[in-house]
């Protein structure tokens, strides 16, 4: 069990600090959807209540190709900036989705084989995803309410009722199982939902982007130490069976939204946080200070200062 405490906390720490590195390396290529704004985060409240019914209901042909189709599709997204040559992009987006397949049905999902390929599938998905979200326009008050709304509908799907339970339970015959495992000796698995991963890695990005570094910072810390201290609760014993991850997890973003906008006012445009730390240099930005320092007043917060010179 040691060695799946220790994978699995990799990779919660692998895909919040890979969302937080490719943010600021990286552009994702967005498709015409325009800026994430309410009616954005009321179409993901409702995909959220509706697609674990649609993976019980539809036939497991039909998920499997949903599955494979959307993996592919954020794969390629997520690659694009970084293999520059599209047959290549293209072989890594394909083979990963291949042997994801081929060892489900091979090696059977327990294996330690598919779950490093789905492990590494995985991760590259949050990455992608939470930077589509973040570079699309989402802000820090969306990405709390829906933090918000999965606490109440994490308690009730997963520790209420066994809807959790039982979609896992039917993914776990199909490929691109949506939970980060690994498997022990005594063939239990130690899993992190890929849902607690999206939302633990795209916290930061639009808290850094509404608030400052300083802030993103914290929120990478808070959701490291909220995710991990879950894994090793249940992995001494203490939690039995699955548990509601964003029970904990998003209260914590509520917070952390409810201090920053008290704190430091209104969040940042788009435009207010790339002048204030643009890519490709290092960051220029005032220090977290006062309230009066936030976006609200005159001197808004991340507007560049001068350079000083040492000596």
């Amino acid at each position: 069990m040691a060695i799946a405490v220790a994978v699995v906390l990799l990779g919660a720490v692998a895909a919040v600090l890979g969302g937080w590195a490719y943010f600021r390396r990286y552009r994702v290529t967005r498709p015409p959807i325009g800026v994430v704004d309410r009616g954005d985060v009321v179409f993901m409240v409702g995909s959220i209540l509706l697609v674990p019914y649609l993976y019980l209901w539809l036939p497991a042909g039909i998920v499997l190709a949903l599955l494979a189709l959307g993996t592919l599709g954020i794969l390629l997204l997520v690659l694009e900036p970084v293999l520059s040559r599209g047959p290549v992009r293209w072989l890594v987006a394909l083979s990963l989705v291949a042997a994801d397949i081929v060892l489900a049905r091979t090696a059977g999902v327990g294996d330690w084989r598919y779950f490093a390929v789905n492990d590494l599938t995985l991760l590259l998905v949050v990455v992608g995803v939470t930077n589509l979200w973040a570079q699309s326009g989402m802000r820090a008050r969306d990405a709390a309410t829906l933090g918000g709304f999965l606490a109440v509908y994490d308690l009730l799907a997963t520790s209420v009722s066994s809807l959790t339970v039982n979609m896992v339970a039917r993914l776990t015959d199909l490929p691109f199982l949506p939970v980060f495992a690994w498997g022990s000796r005594d063939d239990e698995w130690l899993a992190v939902g890929l849902g607690d991963l999206l939302f633990a890695t795209v916290f930061p990005l639009v808290v850094r982007k509404a608030y400052g570094r300083g802030a993103g910072l914290v929120a990478v810390g808070i959701a490291l130490v909220a995710v991990g201290g879950v894994v090793v609760v249940a992995a001494a014993g203490a939690i039995e069976g699955a548990f509601p991850v964003m029970t904990v997890l998003g209260p914590l973003m509520v917070l952390q939204f409810l201090f920053w906008s008290r704190r430091l006012g209104p969040e940042r445009t788009t435009g207010q946080y790339l002048l204030a730390e643009p890519l490709g240099g290092p960051p220029r930005w005032r220090p977290l200070g006062a309230r009066g320092d936030g976006p609200a007043s005159g001197a808004s917060i991340g507007q560049p200062q001068p350079a000083r010179r040492s000596g």
